[in-house]
């Protein structure tokens, strides 16, 4: 059956996150809803990651099939239709033609995320920007995410889940930016899965050190020795945007003999 991916952008501030709930509204089931409006059937989305409750996107991917071929000039028209029908704080970015092997989430290369936060308060960012009050250590919270590579078992940063074979996570990306011009900085972190609440927890984590309650050694040693009750506060949800997910094979576990999908 023919596939179709969707990159997407939202505000997730008033959704229960991106997986369907019995009551809630979710950014899965506004699309779900909106493209069995336009394509006048009912479709079913599967999406690259669940973002939780209150987490934004401007890199969401997602597939769908269609029960037959749809063009290009098509695709265009189906996107505009989409936009149309879908909330404001919804917005498809792009609709592709997809090999009919391609899966949004078991495809991906790595997932990127931005943490952005300030330490003053941001009326215009209010609702993408967490605010730590207290003066941040700057050199040591650098310090601390740059012990975040490779192959790390993440158990102090995420609730346990027997469900799961191990809680590791192949990371690839850990650093900083530079303020912008609003003074809002951002923590980029990258790796080629991530589990529940994994980034907002490293995040608090990251401000305790900066805050000098955790040193950065001691931060290392939470993925030497888990413990969940040493990291630091889970960081708020509105800070969190999912930047990116990658297809095109620039990180890859070592030795992953996969093939970027044709996406």
């Amino acid at each position: 059956m023919p596939r179709y991916s969707l990159k997407m952008a939202y505000n997730g501030t008033q959704y229960s996150g991106w997986q369907i709930q019995p009551s809630d509204p979710t950014i899965q089931s506004e699309t779900e809803k909106a493209l069995s409006l336009a394509l006048r059937t009912h479709v079913s989305v599967y999406g690259s990651g669940r973002t939780d409750a209150g987490v934004h996107a401007r890199g969401q991917v997602a597939h769908f099939d269609y029960g037959q071929i749809i063009t290009e000039d098509q695709l265009k028209r189906l996107r505009r239709s989409l936009n149309g029908l879908l909330p404001n704080d919804i917005y498809v970015k792009e609709i592709r033609a997809v090999p009919e092997h391609f899966h949004a989430r078991f495809d991906a290369h790595y997932r990127t995320y931005h943490y952005y936060f300030s330490e003053s308060h941001q009326p215009l960012h209010s609702d993408t920007t967490a605010f730590f009050a207290a003066p941040l250590n700057a050199a040591a919270m650098h310090e601390a995410a740059s012990y975040i590579h490779g192959d790390l078992n993440c158990l102090s940063f995420t609730p346990f889940d027997p469900q799961l074979p191990h809680h590791r996570c192949w990371f690839f990306e850990s650093r900083f930016l530079p303020p912008d011009a609003d003074g809002r900085f951002c923590y980029v972190i990258s790796a080629n899965r991530f589990l529940r609440n994994l980034v907002r927890s490293i995040m608090g984590t990251l401000v305790s050190v900066g805050k000098g309650r955790i040193s950065p050694e001691a931060f290392l040693e939470l993925f030497k020795n888990p413990d969940r009750n040493k990291a630091g506060a889970t960081a708020p949800a509105k800070g969190l945007v999912l930047h990116e997910v990658g297809y095109d094979g620039r990180w890859k576990l070592p030795g992953q003999q996969q093939h970027a999908a044709k996406s």
